[in-house]
C-alpha cells in the first residue's frame, strides 16, 4: 500500500489536469526553441513540476507551470512574482531558466538537478537523493514524449 500511496503522490500534479492543452504545447515549443532548449525537455520539466496545471501551487510556495519560487522567478524574469501563474510567462521562464542552468553547468542532467535543488547544491556536489529521483523522472517523461511525439 505504501508504494501505491507514493505513486499517487508523484502523479498527483498530473492527475489534476491530466493532459497538455494544445495551446500550451505550442507555447512550450515556441519558447523552448527561442531559448535553444529541446522542447520535449521543457515539456517534461513542466509535466513533472505541475502536470501542465497553471494553477499548481507547491508545498514550499512554488507557483505555476514551472513551479517557481518568488526569488528564482524574479532573478530569471525580472517580472513580478504574481506573474508566475501566467502560463505564457511560466513557459518562457522555464525554458530560459533551463538554458541558463545548462550554460552554468555544461550538462543537461546537472541543469535539471539545479532546476530542482538549486545551482549551489549542484556546484557543491551536494545533490539530494530526492533530486536524483526528480532528474530520473524528468528524463523518463522526456523519453516518453520523444517516443510518442508529444
Amino acid at each position: 500500500m505504501g508504494r501505491l500511496a507514493a505513486l499517487l503522490f508523484l502523479l498527483a500534479p498530473a492527475l489534476a489536469c491530466g493532459r497538455i492543452p494544445q495551446d500550451l504545447w505550442h507555447l512550450t515549443w515556441r519558447h523552448a526553441r527561442a531559448w535553444g532548449v529541446d522542447p520535449y525537455l521543457v515539456a517534461a520539466v513542466v509535466w513533472v513540476e505541475s502536470g501542465y496545471c497553471p494553477q499548481a501551487v507547491g508545498r514550499a510556495g512554488e507557483v505555476g507551470l514551472g513551479q517557481f519560487m518568488p526569488g528564482t522567478w524574479t532573478r530569471t524574469t525580472g517580472a513580478p512574482p504574481e506573474w508566475r501563474a501566467h502560463p505564457e510567462w511560466a513557459l518562457w521562464a522555464t525554458a530560459k531558466h533551463l538554458r541558463e542552468l545548462y550554460l552554468a553547468t555544461g550538462d543537461w542532467r546537472k541543469a535539471l538537478a539545479a532546476y530542482n535543488a538549486g545551482l549551489g547544491a549542484v556546484r557543491s556536489g551536494r545533490i539530494p537523493a530526492s533530486t536524483e529521483r526528480y532528474v530520473a523522472r524528468v528524463l523518463r517523461v522526456y523519453r516518453g514524449f520523444v517516443r510518442g511525439g508529444g
